[in-house]
């Protein structure tokens, strides 16, 4: 029997190829989402492939805060997990689903209404990058990043336990820093952000990794950490 890993990884890899078929949607969609909005092109792509889509006054909204539940519903869509439909909250089918392939974790936040914090969106991504063969090792050697080895202001704040999941999005370029150099982890998440990160998401689960400087360039900080490591020790 496919162990409960392996079918994860099944299941994902599945829904990212189906995902990643849709073509981009005109940027005239929606009323407030114009040509020269700096995420139009990837807000297009997302409603096409389906797992976003606008309201029924013709706007996206892209500004909007995304919640939690609101964003579970995406990547579960994203990635066409089978879910349950309907029931009371409408969100339970989709957090039922998120936990069974491993996407939500119990120490996870079960405040489903509140806005999504931009750190357990990089927690779940990683979550779905660590499962896959290609990008595993690195998740795993990320454990020996020190917060310096990560170039933001306010790096001082990160827990050691989700540097791994920072750096592989970090890594990847599913996520981004500030102007300000900050990477801002306690921030909610915008639409257009949330999008934007997501489709960087399906994009870099189908390529590999080797073809992404900044991940390789973090996983030679961790292994110089290992090495100065083991010289201290001696």
């Amino acid at each position: 029997m496919m162990s409960k890993t392996l079918l994860i990884l099944a299941m994902l890899v599945c829904g990212s190829l189906a995902a990643g078929q849709a073509e981009a949607a005109d940027s005239k969609d929606f009323k407030d989402v114009n040509e020269s909005h700096w995420a139009s092109g990837l807000i297009g792509q997302a409603v096409k492939k389906g797992y976003v889509s606008g309201y029924s006054d013709g706007t996206f909204d892209s500004s909007k805060a995304v919640t939690r539940a609101e964003f579970i519903k995406m990547v579960v869509e994203a990635l066409k997990l089978p879910n349950s439909q309907g029931g009371s909250p409408w969100y339970q089918g989709y957090v039922a689903a998120a936990f069974e392939f491993g996407l939500l974790e119990e120490t996870d936040s079960t405040d489903y209404i509140k806005p999504i914090r931009r750190l357990e969106i990089i927690r779940i991504i990683a979550r779905t990058l660590a499962v896959e063969q290609a990008y595993a090792a690195y998740f795993d050697a990320f454990a020996d990043l020190n917060k310096e080895n990560l170039p933001f202001s306010d790096h001082a704040h990160f827990q050691n336990k989700d540097l791994p999941s920072i750096a592989l999005a970090y890594g990847t370029g599913i996520v981004a820093g500030y102007p300000d150099g900050t990477m801002g982890l306690n921030k909610a998440s915008s639409r257009a952000e949330t999008v934007v990160m997501l489709e960087e998401w399906l994009a870099v689960r189908v390529v590999d990794p080797v073809s992404k400087p900044r991940l390789l360039e973090l996983n030679d900080r961790a292994e110089r950490n290992v090495s100065i490591s083991m010289l201290d020790g001696q």
